[in-house]
This record gives C-alpha cells, structure tokens and sequence, in this order.
C-alpha cells in the first residue's frame, strides 16, 4: 500500500469519525423550547397541536394559550396550579427548579414540559466550597441577579447587581468581561442558571454559576455583607 494510499484512508477515516461526533451531537442536543424575554421562557400553547416542550433546569416559565385570554396551567405532579395571564401584584411565571418529565393541562389543552440540566464548554457550575475557592485565587466579575430588595438583604463581598430581568437589555456594559471569569449567583440558583446561559448565548466564554446560590453560601458559614 502506497504512503498517498495511507493518507486518504485516513482522511477518509477521520472525515467519518467528524461526521459522526456532529451527529451525535444533534442527536444529544434537543431543541429548546421558546424563546427568553426579560428573563422569562416565554412558551406559546396552541390547541390542536403536540405541545411538548423541552426547557432547561431554572427557566422561569411564562405561557400563553391560543384562542383564550385567561387559562388555569395545571403540572399536578409538581403541585402547580396558576392562572394566566398574572393579576397585577402576582408573580408572572412558575419555577422549574427539577429536572424531569412533567404533564401538564392548560385549559382544555394537554402536554408536556421536559425540564434538563444546563452544559456548555464556557458553563461550569460551582458548590459554596469551590466558589470560594475561585473568589481566594482569581479575581472574576461577581453578578448578584436578584432583586434589588434581596441585594440589600445581603451579598457577597464585590458583587455587582444586574438583575436578570435586565439582563438582556443591559449585556452590552458587559462587554469588556467576555473573556474573563464571571461568578454569577443569585438565592439558590435558578435565576443564575437563566442569567449563565444568557451571557454565554451572547459571547461569555468563562461562566461560573453558584448552584444552589447565596442562601446555601451563607447556610455554609461563607461571609455575606448585610
């Protein structure tokens, strides 16, 4: 077997080989469900169709229903039951804080809502330990993503608060940290998740997220400014 004979059954192989990982990867990678609008999945429920959504862990779900301008959204096994659209002075949204499968009733509309965990290259989730550890030997840009009224209940030392319903509006002033480290956190760590993936849709290439958030820091003897 001729040397040029070698190299093109090589070249062949590894061209099978890429061809292969990028279909696993599609495979793997279920499209997400809605899109995120001021810190909320918005997910648009249309009678007559299969409504089965996939979203990620700590995605703040907002829903409309076609044809109805108030519906009951029902997710029995998760003890949900709310009305939408909110009345003024009522939440907006429902948390999915565990992956899993869920069914769900909207009106007279059935379906399901697939919640899974967040990954991505740039995404690395961090337990009280081992953001502390980050905090004692680097220096990344720390984002509190919580309210402003929880901000002055206490942060952790250097935080910056961006609230992740301004979040989107307001990653252009990020600009300058895409390649640095950014610790983001937010009570126990669903608002984070949200935020993280914004920041890494938008270009971030090093997000740090405190998983169960600042309530487990602080449950864990770490200091929190008040």
């Amino acid at each position: 077997m001729t040397r040029k004979t070698i190299s093109l059954l090589l070249a062949a192989l590894l061209s099978c080989l890429i061809v292969q990982n990028t279909v696993a990867q599609v495979v793997s990678e279920p499209e997400i469900s809605g899109k995120i609008v001021d810190g909320l999945r918005v997910l648009t429920i249309v009678p007559g169709q299969s409504n089965n959504f996939v979203i990620y862990r700590g995605d703040y779900i907002q829903p409309s229903l076609g044809g109805l301008s108030r519906f009951a959204l029902v997710i029995p096994e998760l003890k949900i039951e709310k009305t939408f659209p909110a009345v003024e002075g009522e939440r907006a949204y429902i948390k999915m804080k565990k992956p899993g499968s869920y069914d769900f009733t909207a009106g007279m509309v059935s379906g399901t809502i697939k919640v899974i965990e967040y990954t991505a290259a740039s995404y690395t989730e961090l337990s009280a330990e081992q953001a502390d550890r980050i905090l004692q030997n680097t220096n990344p840009l720390i984002l509190d993503v919580r309210t402003q009224g929880e901000f002055r209940q206490g942060y952790i030392e250097g935080a910056n608060l961006l609230p992740v319903q301004m979040l989107q509006q307001n990653i252009q002033k990020l600009e300058n940290y895409k390649n640095q480290d950014i610790l983001i956190y937010c009570a126990t760590g669903n608002r984070s998740t949200v935020a993280s993936r914004l920041l890494i849709e938008g270009g971030f290439k090093k997000i740090y997220n405190l998983r169960y958030g600042i309530s487990d820091w602080a449950k864990r003897g770490y200091s929190v400014v008040r």
